[in-house]
């Protein structure tokens, strides 16, 4: 547990210019949004939740630790495997953490600072899955968001990689642009994001995780920077 700890502390110093960054552009929005509304009638004006607007601080570390942190752990000394395994303890700390704000959250801006915002939990439904079980699927959700992103990162060098890449970049515009792809498309979203069901919908969340962590270990266990 305790390298688990140096990996989330060694984490969080690489990447805490990043966090503070999109907290202090949260606040400046927010302040200018105060600053308007005093000279305009803002009592209609609908935005994203602030809980929402943090969920970039885990496309931050998807992004940012593949790049990085790999090269620093990697010649301090540190395995392939000891560092892999300590990044998915990064992303499960961050993705859990923000998981809980974007449970309580929403009722602080309804109950106590009346802000009319959109949020993606009920966007998504899952607040009709009660409190546990809205952290659950934004957990696993946040955790397969970040495997993807992380694999696709560190790939960069490899030929796979790159085809991926191609493959993501395509696959959306061409599936929606197609009358008999769009409906599958439709369908796959529905059922990673939409689910009516708690099971289901966690369900097929952790599958993508897990098939995009085994792509994610593919790509870390045979860089060579």
């Amino acid at each position: 547990m305790g390298t688990l700890a140096v990996h989330l502390k060694a984490t969080y110093l690489q990447l805490r210019i990043y966090i503070w960054m999109v907290i202090i552009f949260i606040l400046l929005g927010r302040l200018a949004e105060f600053i308007v509304g005093l000279f305009a009638d803002g009592s209609q004006n609908t935005v994203l939740s602030d809980g929402n607007l943090l969920l970039l601080i885990l496309l931050l570390i998807a992004i940012i630790l593949p790049l990085s942190y790999y090269k620093r752990i990697v010649h301090l000394g540190a395995s392939r495997a000891q560092y892999y395994w300590g990044l998915q303890f990064v992303h499960v700390v961050w993705a859990a953490s923000l998981a809980i704000f974007n449970t309580l959250w929403p009722m602080l801006e309804v109950n106590v600072l009346h802000k009319n915002t959109v949020n993606l939990i009920e966007a998504f439904h899952w607040h009709e899955f009660g409190m546990a079980g809205s952290f659950l699927y934004q957990t696993v959700f946040y955790l397969m968001a970040m495997a993807l992103l992380s694999m696709l990162i560190s790939g960069y060098n490899h030929l796979i990689g790159w085809l991926l890449w191609a493959l993501f970049v395509v696959a959306i515009p061409t599936g929606t642009a197609i009358p008999s792809l769009c409906v599958h498309v439709v369908s796959f979203f529905e059922a990673l994001l939409f689910n009516g069901s708690l099971l289901a919908g966690v369900g097929f969340n952790l599958v993508l995780l897990f098939i995009f962590m085994a792509g994610g270990w593919f790509f870390t266990r045979g860089r060579t920077h």
